[in-house]
């Protein structure tokens, strides 16, 4: 569990190509995400061209770190007649699984909510050029981090009920 609680947003990185084996580390780990019913309503586009990563920190005003990463993944949303309502639970669930295995493999990496907030969608579609029922649900922004970053211990046990709300 000791990566887990390593794992924090890195908005800053290094200009260090990460290696392919890396990258394909990072979408097997996506992949191996629960889904409903197995449904898996997911692709991935790996951007690492920097003029796409340029345009992509226009997305929002929360998207700034793909100005220094050297590498993004965007994981998009397909359609699904499984299990459609759970669809963004599926997404989540592997956009977690990217920032886990990046904190395992030395990476930093930063979530950047794209979906389904129309501006970003939007933006992210006309850079790259997507049409049809898929969209991006997240940007991924990876490389090596600039600067280390103290570890934050998040475990509150006031937050923590036992049987019935509140107790």
């Amino acid at each position: 569990m000791s990566f887990i609680l390593k794992r924090c947003s890195i908005r800053e990185f290094k200009d260090i190509a990460i290696e392919p084996e890396k990258i394909t580390a990072l979408l097997q780990a996506a992949m191996q995400a629960p889904s409903a019913k197995n449904q898996q309503p997911w692709e991935f586009i790996v951007i690492d061209d920097k003029s796409i990563l340029l345009e992509l920190s226009k997305t929002s005003a929360g998207s700034w770190p793909l100005k220094t990463a050297t590498c993004a993944i965007i994981p998009m949303i397909m359609p699904s007649e499984l299990s459609p309502h759970f669809r963004v639970q599926d997404l989540s669930a592997a956009t977690e699984n990217i920032l886990l295995e990046a904190t395992n493999q030395g990476l930093g990496s930063v979530w950047i909510g794209i979906y389904p907030l129309e501006d970003r969608l939007s933006h992210v579609e006309n850079t790259l050029r997507i049409c049809g029922d898929a969209h991006p649900f997240s940007i991924i922004a990876l490389g090596y981090p600039l600067k280390e970053k103290a570890v934050l211990t998040r475990f509150d046990a006031k937050r923590v009920h036992y049987n019935k709300w509140g107790e």
